[in-house]
C-alpha cells in the first residue's frame, strides 16, 4: 500500500485500488460505531465531546506507511462499562471492518480511550 494524491493505494495482481483515507475512517468510525459500548467518537484535537454520527471519521486518525495501514480510534466509553473490555471490543471490531473491507490481513488499530459518559 501507498499513498498517491492523498489516496490510499492497495496493489494486486489486476492492478491497483485507490482508496481515500477519509473512506477509510468511515469504514473504522462505523464498525466502533457498532460495538457494545462505545458512547461515540471524538476529535482528538478538540475537548472530550462525542461527535455527530455523520461526523464521527473525523474520531479516526488514518496513516499509511509503505505497505503498512495503522488507524487511531479516538473514543468515549459509555459510563459503567468496563474500559478495557469496550476498547479491545472496539479494537476488534474496526480490524475485522478493515480487514474485510479493504482485503487486508491485519491493519493496526489502536485505540484511544478520550473519557467516559454519554449514552
Amino acid at each position: 500500500m501507498n499513498t498517491v494524491n492523498n489516496h490510499t493505494a492497495i496493489g494486486k495482481p489486476a492492478g491497483r485500488v485507490l482508496i481515500a483515507p477519509r473512506a477509510i475512517a468511515s469504514i473504522a468510525a462505523a464498525a466502533a460505531l457498532q460495538t457494545d459500548g462505545v458512547a461515540g467518537l471524538t476529535d482528538p484535537q478538540g475537548p472530550p465531546f462525542v461527535l455527530p454520527p455523520g461526523e464521527a471519521r473525523c474520531g479516526v486518525d488514518v496513516h499509511v506507511h509503505q505497505n503498512d495501514l495503522a488507524v487511531d480510534v479516538h473514543l468515549i466509553v459509555q459510563t459503567g462499562r468496563p474500559i478495557a473490555d469496550v476498547a479491545h471490543a472496539a479494537q476488534s471490531a474496526v480490524r475485522a471492518a478493515l480487514s474485510f473491507t479493504l482485503d487486508l490481513p491485519e491493519p493496526t488499530v489502536n485505540i484511544r480511550v478520550q473519557g467516559v459518559g454519554g449514552r
